[in-house]
């Protein structure tokens, strides 16, 4: 049953419509991300929210109330911003206990509460510095205490690791993963970062233009991508031109391939073809199961437990392949020689040449 749902909302500046016709279910306790590229509209879904923006159309309601007359104020909710918004003149503890003190709680109450949310961000020790005497990171688990301390109903977090380098992230990102599941907190997250959407939500809702393109798990979001828009957005893609030929088949790089065109895309021409990089296998000429693409290795990269290199196919398109390093080293290939790729099985994406209807094969 939904806890939060947003019911047609809508926003405009001047002529730019920045959310448009946003509707969304959202479970008590469930954690939801809001996905897409800057100027996609998400910030302001979540500002609407809040109460920080006021919608053109649509409502808000929470546990089967009405909240976007309300002021923020009223609503119950958490909010995180992406600068973390804290007060130079207070401490950390004074930081955490500002809004408890704005409603007048006991000295106690605020103390003990201060207390216990130090504990749960790792702040233990830190209550009397200032936030210049803080790291980003500490920061942000500050930001995340105060937004915490009057128990909202709903934590709201508005890209709040971009500021951030990589280590710091990914540890603040598995720490408020772990604290909101032990709060059992409803959760609305806005990243850019793919990697942080994945990892941490257990619905994504990826947008572009104001529009929600796909809700779905993480896993579904990556496998089975509504759009082209959104295998793009969503790790990393080729996309190919292909051709529907007879017999329900498709040609990609002028070559038949032993791909069947879903029925629903029957008839549609040209189509896209749509391949992960770790799904495609790599070989030398005349080697390998079946027919192959041919291409030639234009570079490589070395990542660790994988290697990245691009292909150029014969059709002049670039093609990014992700092979491990053993596979890597054993093929001995040199930058220059001519390669031997194929699809691996049901591993294609298959789409419209607008981009929608999709199909595996």
């Amino acid at each position: 049953m939904a806890y939060l749902q947003l019911k047609g909302l809508a926003k405009c500046f001047g002529p730019v419509t920045a959310v448009n016709d946003a509707s969304l279910d959202i479970a008590s306790g469930e954690f939801v991300t809001l996905l897409g590229a800057s100027g996609c509209g998400k910030t302001t879904l979540l500002r609407m929210i809040a109460g920080f923006t006021a919608p053109d159309g649509g409502e808000v309601w929470l546990n089967d109330r009405r909240i976007d007359p309300l002021p923020p104020r009223l609503r119950g909710m958490g909010f995180v911003f992406q600068s973390y918004a804290l007060f130079p003149t207070m401490t950390v503890a004074d930081n955490i206990g500002f809004g408890l003190r704005l409603r007048r709680r006991p000295r106690q109450e605020i103390t003990e509460r201060v207390a216990e949310l130090c504990a749960l961000t790792h702040l233990e020790g830190m209550e009397s510095r200032y936030p210049h005497e803080l790291s980003g990171g500490q920061q942000q688990r500050v930001a995340l205490a105060r937004a915490l301390a009057l128990n909202p109903s709903v934590l709201l977090l508005d890209e709040p690791l971009s500021a951030l380098d990589a280590k710091i992230r990914a540890l603040l990102r598995a720490e408020i993963r772990s604290l909101v599941e032990r709060l059992r907190i409803t959760t609305v997250y806005v990243t850019h970062d793919q990697e942080e959407a994945l990892s941490m939500s257990d619905r994504v809702v990826v947008m572009d233009r104001g529009r929600f393109l796909q809700v779905g798990t993480p896993l579904e979001i990556y496998t089975k991508p509504a759009t082209s828009l959104v295998a793009d957005f969503i790790g990393t893609s080729n996309t190919l031109r292909a051709k529907a030929v007879p017999g329900d088949r498709i040609m990609v790089e002028d070559t038949p391939a032993e791909i069947q065109v879903p029925g629903h895309l029957r008839g549609l021409d040209p189509l896209r073809v749509c391949i992960r990089p770790e799904h495609i296998s790599l070989g030398r000429p005349g080697t390998g199961p079946g027919p192959a693409f041919t291409g030639t290795l234009a570079s490589y990269a070395f990542l660790g437990q994988t290697v990245r290199s691009t292909i150029i196919t014969s059709g002049g398109a670039s093609l990014l392949v992700d092979l491990s390093t053993q596979e890597w080293l054993a093929l001995k290939l040199a930058v220059g020689e001519a390669v031997a790729w194929r699809i691996q099985p049901g591993q294609a994406m298959i789409f419209a040449d607008d981009g929608t209807a999709l199909g595996h094969c």
